[in-house]
């Protein structure tokens, strides 16, 4: 009897174990059907369907619109909500929230005591049905009163009540409709202060809509009593780094997307932890080599870009007391050229372990410095959509910079530099070093292609006359000089056998519409009486008989664009793709053309012809337009 007992408990274990691994694979509603098939399942199950409350997935967003109407779905209103949070609390580890009502109901409950991240996004902006029309109202309320000011509203809607001295000359009144949620910003920031196993925290900007900040002194004491944060996400808090850093000892990755003055950022004591560091905003150079020497353990810095108003700092070297950076990763944001040479001679020589590198523009003298300084980078990217718009409502701004990272970085595995061009006839013969690159976005030009005349002259029947004898043999010339860089220049390109991403291009013509002619360009587009313009003329011919399949060494290739370019592929090209690339699952090129500013441009029979015919080969191909943001 007892070992009858004994054995059929450790099938329930065994069986108990694979339902948990199971649990991990399957989303919300999956788990919310294994609760109700026994009372086994629900106790296995229970826990991982709470492990994580998102109110912007799966039912939330339907049950919050209606929580507070007579049509709540299935009943779920306010109370069906606050007895959910009463019973089931405990088992939620990772709370991301946009609606005020559900801060409240956490708070309120008592039971959420075990997170282990907090997430806020859209607060004060999600409103249920009744909740908009509620606001409505009493916004014309306001606008039809006379004599009463935004700031005399704020006064008389300040709390009364404090939920803890804590926050004591915290808070100050905003012009927003939502000064009465004061109370539920003490009952988030007290709800992260009541989990001390918090290891992520994301305060976004839209917090604001709460309430402001006043006095920052509650915050650094929450932070004190967090002893496991390591990643604090910040648009919303302007706080002070070395004061954040003193306040949370586990600190290492810190998001800053706060505009701030350089004064934020300065620090006079080391701190060994922090790896990571985004700030949203400018910052002068002297703080740059400040942050280098007192966080020695960098290793990843993004920023905006040097402050233009500011001379460069020249006592970088000295700052670092002459030690070179640990920095793996720099990434300006929004970095024009201006601060180029300084860049080049003053900050990249004490990077010697840099593997990866963000800026706007690759100018030659940044593109020298890399390949001199940098000799482990592996990433380069720049994919900025405001150079793109400097770049196509003036004349080009750099021009074959890729080939010196080319051949000069050995290790690199990533250009990511759509907008940049290189030559063909350069593509060709500069020794390419980078053996492990993966990914190749670059724009290759300064093909010779065929004129329509000329492509008519080849056609042509014989003739007599001289000229037109001598035009036919002009062009098969041209024809057959162009075949012969294509091919070698597709060879190159097959030599890099682990590329996963090839993009050749990017459909220059909506950024002429969005930034070159407003409303006008608009308007002629929307009549279908817009001129988009021909493919670029000097681009690659992607067809087989000027040597597509030379690229069929490149057996990883996953992503394959080609917007803008000539390309002149046909059912055959697809035929030949959808048989060699075996791990393609994105074409750029035969996409339905995308709409812009809500303007649907005609449709391109030939293309959705050919993507019917590509689905046909291979369904598990996606058609979508390269992503320049």
């Amino acid at each position: 009897m007892t070992s009858s007992f004994s054995r059929n408990s450790a099938d329930i274990v065994q069986i108990s174990d694979t339902l948990i691994c199971i649990g991990r694979m399957l989303t919300p509603p999956d788990l919310f059907s294994c609760v109700r098939v026994c009372r086994l399942w629900k106790e296995i199950f229970i826990e991982r369907l709470y492990h994580t409350l998102d109110d912007s997935k799966y039912s939330w967003p339907t049950i919050m619109s209606e929580y507070d109407s007579e049509a709540a779905v299935e009943k779920k209103d306010e109370k069906w909500i606050r007895d959910v949070f009463a019973k089931h609390g405990h088992l939620v580890q990772h709370f991301s929230v946009s609606w005020t009502l559900l801060i409240d109901c956490a708070y309120d409950a008592g039971t959420f005591t075990r997170l282990c991240s907090i997430s806020t996004s859209f607060i004060g902006v999600r409103q249920s049905t009744r909740r908009q029309l509620y606001l409505g109202h009493m916004k014309r309320l306001i606008e039809h009163k006379a004599g009463v000011s935004s700031a005399s509203r704020c006064r008389e809607n300040s709390p009364t009540v404090l939920l803890s001295p804590l926050f004591a000359d915290a808070f100050k009144p905003t012009s927003t409709e939502e000064e009465q949620n004061w109370d539920t910003m003490q009952k988030l920031l007290l709800l992260v202060s009541y989990n001390p196993g918090i290891r992520r925290l994301h305060l976004d900007r839209t917090l604001k809509n709460l309430a402001g900040i006043q006095s920052m002194e509650c915050i650094y004491r929450i932070l004190r009593v967090l002893p496991e944060l390591t990643t604090f996400d910040n648009s919303f808090l302007r706080v002070d780094l070395s004061r954040l850093l003193e306040s949370a000892p586990k600190l290492h990755t810190f998001n800053f997307a706060v505009p701030i003055n350089s004064t934020n950022l300065q620090l006079t004591t080391s701190y060994q932890h922090l790896r990571s560091l985004n700030v949203g905003s400018f910052i002068e150079s002297r703080a740059f080599f400040t942050l280098l020497s007192h966080l020695p353990n960098l290793d990843h810095l993004s920023f905006h870009g040097f402050d233009i108003h500011s001379d460069f700092c020249l006592d970088g070297p000295k700052i670092l007391n002459y030690t070179p950076s640990r920095l793996q990763v720099l990434r300006f944001q929004s970095q024009t050229s201006s601060k180029d040479h300084y860049i080049a001679e003053q900050v990249l020589p004490w990077l010697p372990i840099l593997s990866e590198f963000r800026i706007d523009l690759l100018t030659l003298t940044i593109a020298q410095a890399l390949v001199r300084h940098c000799p482990l980078l592996e990433i380069f990217e720049a994919t900025n959509d405001e150079s793109l718009h400097e770049e196509y409502t003036n004349p080009p701004l750099v021009t074959d910079t890729a080939n010196v990272l080319f051949s000069g970085c050995p290790c690199l595995k990533v250009f990511d530099g759509i907008h940049h061009e290189i030559d063909a006839e350069k593509m060709m013969t500069i020794p390419i070093v980078c053996q492990k690159l993966e990914v190749f976005r670059c724009q290759i030009r300064g093909v010779p292609r065929l004129t329509p005349a000329e492509q008519i002259s080849i056609i042509a029947p014989e003739s007599s006359i001289s000229t037109l004898k001598d035009d036919q043999e002009a062009a098969f010339m041209k024809q057959e000089q162009s075949r012969d860089i294509q091919q070698r220049v597709l060879d190159r390109l097959a030599s890099l056998t682990r590329l996963r991403t090839v993009d050749l291009g990017f459909e220059y013509r909506d950024l002429d519409i969005f930034f070159g002619h407003g409303s006008l360009g608009r308007e002629k587009a929307a009549q279908e009486d817009y001129d988009y313009g021909s493919p670029f003329t000097d681009t690659l011919e992607l067809s087989l008989d000027s040597g597509l399949d030379r690229l069929k060494a490149l057996t990883e290739l996953e992503v394959f664009g080609f917007e803008s370019l000539d390309h002149r592929i046909g059912r055959v090209e697809l035929a030949w793709m959808a048989s060699h690339w075996p791990r393609l699952r994105v074409l750029r090129g035969i996409h339905e053309d995308k709409r812009m500013l809500r303007v649907k441009r005609p449709v391109d029979d030939h293309k959705e012809e050919l993507r019917t015919y590509m689905r046909t080969l291979r369904s598990n191909v996606d058609h979508e337009a390269v992503d320049l943001e």
